[in-house]
């Protein structure tokens, strides 16, 4: 019977322990910080995009309340290249799958992703337009 069990316990081992060969590595984005109303450059595979955050609505439960759902953060970005502009809206609701918005400027495909919206809402004070910070990275689809 210990054998049996000594054998089981080796079969686990080794299914658990077993290399996934179709596993392949993501590339690491890198978040850049974008300040309210001030264009922010932010690096691409190939180019460089400029980036505003024009328009913030928060919603988001504050800090310290009881609310039944958790709300989101409405943003409008103004996303440009040197000879074009596209206006991207995204809902930041907080979980990093649902934070992720396509676009297409100069007939490239881009997707941008927003990792955080700063700083959290607060019972005691309710943040100005100009304390929003928000990270994005922004990658070629």
């Amino acid at each position: 019977m210990k054998k049996i069990i000594l054998l089981a316990f080796m079969c686990v081992a080794a299914i658990a322990c077993d290399k996934k060969q179709d596993s392949s590595p993501q590339p690491e984005l890198s978040t850049t910080s974008v300040p309210y109303r001030q264009a922010t450059t932010v690096s691409t595979a190939g180019s460089d995009l400029k980036v505003e955050l024009k328009e913030v609505a928060d919603s988001r439960c504050p800090v310290n309340a009881n609310c039944v759902t958790l709300g989101s953060a409405k943003l409008t970005l103004t996303v440009s290249d040197a000879s074009n502009q596209v206006d991207v809206n995204l809902e930041f609701k907080g979980d990093s799958k649902n934070n992720v918005q396509s676009f297409k400027l100069s007939g490239v495909e881009y997707v941008l992703r927003v990792s955080e919206v700063l700083p959290y809402p607060d019972l005691s004070q309710t943040p100005k337009l100009e304390d929003y910070k928000i990270g994005v990275s922004i990658e070629r689809k």
